[in-house]
C-alpha cells in the first residue's frame, strides 16, 4: 500500500470519528417524552430555526441566544432546569406547574413511577 493511499484512509478514518464524536455530543440527553411535551408548554424558552441553525428566544422578552449548533440542546437544557427548579415542584401523582408569583398555572397528571423520577432527576427537584 502506497503512503499516499494510507494517509487518505487514515484521513477518512478521522473525519468519521470526529463526525461521529461531535454527533454523540450534540444529541439530547433521554427525557420521558410524554411529561416533558406538557411541560414544554409552559417553559418560557423556545427555539427558533434561522439560517445559520437555531436561536433559544424567551417568551415576552427580546433575550435571545445563539449558542453554537452542536450545543444548543443542551442550553435549551439548562434553561429548562433552571427554570424548572423555580416553577416546578411535584405534590403526590402531579407536577405542578407554578408563574412567577408563585400561582399554580397547571397540573400535570404523572401516570408512570419512571415519569416521576425523571422529572425530579432532569429538575432537581426532591
Amino acid at each position: 500500500m502506497k503512503i499516499s493511499n494510507a494517509l487518505f484512509v487514515a484521513l477518512t478514518l478521522l473525519f468519521f470519528f470526529l463526525g461521529y464524536k461531535t454527533f454523540q455530543e450534540a444529541k439530547q440527553e433521554p427525557k420521558s417524552q410524554r411529561i416533558y411535551n406538557e411541560i414544554r408548554k409552559y417553559s418560557p424558552y423556545y427555539l427558533e430555526k434561522r439560517i445559520g441553525g437555531f436561536q433559544i428566544h424567551m417568551k415576552g422578552s427580546d433575550v435571545k441566544e445563539k449558542p453554537p449548533i452542536t450545543e444548543v440542546y443542551s442550553r435549551l437544557d439548562q434553561l429548562d432546569k433552571g427554570w424548572g427548579k423555580e416553577h416546578i415542584s411535584i405534590d403526590d401523582n402531579h407536577v405542578i406547574i407554578k408563574s412567577k408569583d408563585q400561582k399554580i398555572i397547571a397540573k400535570i397528571k404523572i401516570e408512570l413511577d419512571s415519569e416521576k423520577k425523571w422529572v425530579q432527576s432532569f429538575f432537581q427537584i426532591k
